[in-house]
């Protein structure tokens, strides 16, 4: 619900005046009584009324009667936008998103195509504002790289070979987006986790330079309970594939090994196959670009063991020495060779954006904005079987709430006083790449957003009486939401697999790192009518067996109530945002702190 405070005025209007003027308590006006009463009975009769509006002032004065109704009629109009949130608002949406007709929505495709201008007509239907240059349209300047499957990967040390097989061993893309990428016998470095931390004095690069070599790294984190060291149980940003890549590009390897394990990357080797051998996508690189590697590789930890067995290392024994600060990088005796060819291809693969404009004279120049990844993995022609990843969950779902949100929004009679940013972007799949354009090339400027709100997976199975905001203990969000949350009778939980980094692997994340306050709410798991455990256990299900695969899609016996419940929540964190006085920030001590504070010294 939503505050409202008005000071005190000392002239107000009462049914038997007037004018009311507390001052002097004298009344100056024609009393509204009937003409034959005489002028002392007049006076005596007036004196009495306005000595009981005094003596009632303090207790509940006019004003505040006023300031009680217009507050109720200000929240009533938002809990009915919310409520007007229907299952079928949500559900609708979801439906025509994750259909076979969209293909997966592969960033540059027809199905691609068709989302984005089906959002756009929404928005235009709900009378959102064209946000980016008058259309509902930022284009993302995309490469498209995809590996020819006939690629191998093998070492060699001793006059001996190892090959590994495209798909099954290993995967790899071109860091350049080059139609030949080659890898042509170079050393390779076991780099532990590849992590270079002052903050915890940590540093898998020390004393080696791996210039022009390729690095073999772990994927995660040294394992820890402590909360103050990489986060305990939780991930971190490095642990994060992404960072692994970054940080090697920035040491001048040639190109990187991820090893992977189900454990270690939170996901099974599918995950890796489905993400990773079709398209892969990068923003177009420019001068301003930061460096990356030549070839970003994965390989599965069996592979791992076997080169290194080639170099006459015992691999566990040096993983195992990864766990420690003392640790050095080592050298694996191997020369690995890999000539990728792959077909290049750039393309324009839009965020779609339509803006509801502040109410507030001031507020309407600052911005909430509202964020949901429309884009999946589209299609494997390669597949048995199915060759559609329709993403309903991922995220069809979220964007359908956005939808809904977004149309509940418009359709308010008094406008949020902030504006309200609705961005569907693209490519995140393919690393985030629709939000950090537009973190790179705002369409309202940073400083003047005060937050994002971002979905992506939304609840299909039903209400719960729960929610995860993610990331929100990070800012003042945390206490915001957390109000809300009572108000509806619903309870908060932290993240609930804090090891996956979720909080680093959607779109909020670019948002948080330029210094923007940020959320992702995600699903709660405390299904209603069902025992307990269930729906923690039905997501767990999900990332095991459907997660960027094609199986996810629409099932007979999902309950879509708990998207319009999820979607509704959102739009209340979202509007008592855009209303309240002041914007969030982060909490002290808090990294992304140092970006938000910079932003603004800057401006």
């Amino acid at each position: 619900m939503v505050g409202f405070h008005t000071k005190h005025n000392s002239n107000h209007r009462i049914p038997f005046c007037r004018h009311w003027q507390a001052g002097n308590q004298t009344c100056r006006f024609r009393l509204l009584f009937p003409e034959g009463l005489s002028e002392v009975k007049r006076l005596r009769t007036c004196l009495l009324f306005c000595t009981v509006a005094a003596l009632l002032l303090p207790f509940g004065s006019v004003a505040g009667r006023a300031q009680k109704k217009t507050a109720t009629k200000t929240d009533g109009e938002i809990t009915q936008a919310m409520n007007g949130i229907k299952t079928e608002s949500v559900s609708g949406h979801l439906r025509f998103l994750s259909d076979d007709l969209l293909e997966g929505r592969g960033p540059g495709t027809r199905g691609a195509e068709l989302a984005a201008k089906y959002i756009a007509s929404q928005f235009e239907q709900y009378g959102l504002i064209p946000a980016a240059n008058g259309t509902y349209f930022q284009n993302v300047p995309i490469t498209n790289t995809k590996a020819d499957r006939s690629t191998v990967l093998y070492a060699e040390a001793g006059g001996k070979r190892e090959t590994l097989t495209y798909a099954e061993e290993f995967t790899a893309q071109s860091g350049l987006a080059e139609t030949l990428t080659r890898i042509d016998g170079v050393e390779v470095v076991f780099v532990g986790y590849g992590i270079t931390a002052p903050e915890f004095n940590w540093d898998d690069y020390k004393g080696v330079d791996v210039k022009g070599k390729v690095v073999m790294s772990l994927v995660n984190e040294p394992a820890s309970n402590d909360p103050k060291f990489f986060a305990g149980k939780a991930l971190t940003y490095y642990g994060r594939w992404a960072y692994k890549y970054e940080e090697a590009a920035r040491h001048g390897a040639k190109g990187v090994l991820l090893v992977h394990t189900t454990e270690s990357a939170t996901y099974p080797w599918l995950v890796v196959q489905s993400s990773n051998t079709g398209n892969r996508s990068e923003l177009v690189r420019d001068a301003n670009s930061p460096p990356v590697v030549e070839l970003k590789s994965w390989i599965t930890y069996d592979a791992a063991v076997r080169f290194a067995k080639l170099g006459g290392q015992d691999f566990q024994a040096i993983e195992k020495q990864a766990q420690t600060r003392e640790f050095k990088p080592v050298p694996l005796g191997i020369k690995v060779t890999c000539n990728l060819k792959s077909q290049v291809s750039t393309l324009n693969s839009p965020n779609v954006a339509g803006l509801v404009r502040g109410s507030d004279p001031k507020l309407k120049d600052e911005y909430v904005v509202f964020t949901a990844h429309y884009d999946h993995l589209g299609m494997r022609e390669t597949n048995p079987g199915d060759k559609i990843y329709n993403g309903a969950i991922d995220n069809a779902s979220g964007v359908a709430a956005l939808l809904a949100v977004a149309e509940a929004v418009a359709k308010m009679k008094t406008p949020p006083k902030r504006s309200v940013l609705f961005v569907s972007v693209t490519a995140e799949e393919q690393g985030l790449l629709g939000a950090q354009y537009y973190t790179e090339h705002p369409l309202f400027p940073l400083v003047k957003t005060v937050g994002n709100i971002n979905l992506d997976e939304v609840n299909v199975w039903g209400k719960t009486t729960d929610f995860i905001p993610m990331g929100a203990e990070r800012s003042t969000l945390g206490q915001l939401i957390e109000r809300l949350a009572k108000q509806q009778n619903l309870t908060l939980k932290p993240e609930q697999f804090p090891e996956k980094g979720s909080y680093f692997r959607s779109d909020h994340f670019c948002f948080a790192k330029v210094g923007v306050p940020c959320v992702s709410l995600s699903m709660g798991v405390d299904v209603v009518g069902k025992p307990a455990g269930w729906g923690k256990g039905r997501f767990e299900e999900f990332n095991r067996t459907d997660y960027h695969q094609p199986t996810d899609e629409i099932q007979a016996d999902w309950d879509m109530s708990g998207t319009a419940q999820h979607a509704q929540f959102a739009f209340l964190i979202t509007v008592t945002l855009a209303n309240q006085p002041t914007p969030p920030e982060w909490n002290a001590g808090e990294s992304f702190k140092n970006a938000r504070d910079a932003m603004r010294k800057s401006n």
